[in-house]
């Protein structure tokens, strides 16, 4: 019998043991983090892991206006219901309402309907003003295009992996100029934490549901003041 696990990682800008090596990428970050706060046990019986105090993600609500909060969401499986969850608990995390910008990283190989099934599920928290704006990671040009004209809450960013992608198609910057889409580039796998990583830190672990990336971005100086992880698993 399995039962339900989350973890949240805190604040990781602020974790003394994180080295950040050159040619780092998220996964690897990810990877590193989960490691040190994950090096202890895990309690019997225990459905959430926290950060300790001195990693806590929390904002100061008057300094809420000058701050960009950017949220995205990997999902193991296309699952609508994850949606609302996951954004929720990263918001829970910063002590914030909404996210400026809310992405979802479009999982592998998913069909046309589970994406619009989706998108349904990422306009429901734009109508609940849980997000301000919203956004697609790693769709094809043609789905992408679909999907927009598709969608009542438009996507208004679309992120592409440049090492899997070396040069942007002309007809997605084509179709994002002509429609005022930002166009971003990152280098975020798509499966940012896949089941065989987490196991290999603790063998308990199961299958990764959902993981939720949240930072905050100081407007006037474009400098990251907090990044963090929530990620959702079973343990065996």
């Amino acid at each position: 019998m399995t039962q339900g696990l989350i973890i949240h990682t805190g604040n990781i800008l602020q974790l003394p043991d994180l080295k950040r090596k050159p040619g780092h990428t998220p996964a690897d970050e990810l990877n590193d983090t989960l490691k040190i706060q994950l090096s202890k046990k895990l309690p019997d019986g225990n459905h959430e892991v926290f950060a300790s105090s001195e990693l806590s993600s929390l904002l100061n609500p008057e300094e809420r206006s000058s701050q960009k909060i950017t949220v995205k969401l990997f999902l193991s499986t296309p699952t609508p219901e994850y949606v609302k969850t996951a954004l929720n608990a990263a918001l829970q995390e910063l002590g914030a309402t909404y996210a400026d910008l809310f992405l979802i990283s479009w999982p592998s190989g998913i069909n046309m309907d589970d994406g619009k099934a989706l998108w349904s599920a990422m306009e429901c928290v734009f109508n609940e003003e849980k997000a301000h704006s919203l956004g697609v990671s790693d769709v094809e040009t043609q789905a992408f295009v679909e999907l927009h004209n598709a969608a009542r809450i438009k996507p208004e960013a679309i992120q592409i992996n440049l090492e899997s992608c070396c040069v942007v198609p002309p007809e997605l910057v084509t179709f994002t100029r002509e429609n005022n889409i930002q166009l971003l580039t990152h280098n975020d796998p798509q499966n940012i934490l896949p089941t065989e990583t987490l196991k290999t830190i603790v063998p308990s672990l199961e299958g990764v549901l959902w993981t939720v990336r949240y930072q905050t971005l100081l407007r006037c100086r474009g400098i990251i003041k907090n990044k963090g992880y929530v990620i959702s698993t079973h343990v065996a």
